[in-house]
């Protein structure tokens, strides 16, 4: 099974090749996003902020671009987009206006881009804001592997289940009451990905079990829809 999946990777390398083989592009000069920085063959297309809890009125997300091939001895620009079709955020309201090009510096083979989330859009508090963003051709990099090109940051100011909640064990139901004792007594909001959760399990287990005992000891402690949260950590 994995013998496919590598044997597909390569294939997809190739076929990010010859879709940009006008002019005289070639491998050296592609880019993609790797949303999960800590694992390449994670291919989550999407970020979820939510400013829930947290006492800031902006916030920035930095997204990974990776180059596919080999680095150059001089910097060169990446062109990212948004592709208002598929947005619903509004700049200057959700989102600061990005930048016509960010740098991809000399000798690296991956960049960092900011992109600053804003909050007080009162609408927030009721529906999540959707940002498209696209990778494009500048002069000195083409789009790289399809299926990365695009990524969507999902904004709110108010509680978002994790993407990846159904897969833990140690935190039981979600509710939106049980994600604001996190933040109440830890300061902290869960991870992004489901592989930083993992990289701190005896943590995030730790915290859920302080946070299943506060709910033991102050029952009842009611969710957003005035039920009593039941106590769940198992030791």
């Amino acid at each position: 099974m994995k013998k496919i999946f590598y044997i597909g990777i390569i294939l997809g390398l190739l076929t990010a090749c010859q879709e940009n083989e006008m002019s005289d592009f070639d491998c050296t000069g592609a880019v993609y996003f790797q949303i999960n920085p800590s694992d390449w063959n994670d291919l989550t297309d999407s970020v979820p902020y939510s400013f829930a809890g947290k006492e800031v009125t902006e916030q920035t997300l930095n997204l990974q671009v990776n180059l596919m091939g080999d680095p150059s001895n001089y910097d060169r620009k990446i062109r990212l987009v948004v592709d208002r079709e598929k947005t619903t955020a509004e700049a200057g309201v959700h989102y600061r206006a990005l930048e016509d090009f960010y740098i991809l510096p000399k000798n690296a083979h991956n960049v960092q881009i900011p992109v600053t989330l804003l909050q007080g859009d009162p609408r927030l508090k009721k529906e999540f804001f959707r940002l498209t963003l696209k990778l494009e051709a500048s002069d000195d990099l083409q789009p790289g592997l399809t299926n990365r090109i695009v990524t969507k940051v999902l904004i709110a100011d108010m509680y978002m289940k994790p993407t990846y909640w159904d897969q833990l064990h140690v935190w039981g139901d979600y509710s939106a009451k049980k994600h604001s004792l996190l933040l109440e007594q830890f300061g902290v909001d869960f991870p992004v990905t489901l592989d930083e959760f993992y990289d701190d399990y005896n943590l995030w287990s730790a915290r859920a079990n302080i946070i299943s005992q506060y709910v033991e000891e102050n029952y009842p402690v009611l969710d957003e829809n005035n039920q009593p949260i039941e106590p769940w950590f198992q030791k």
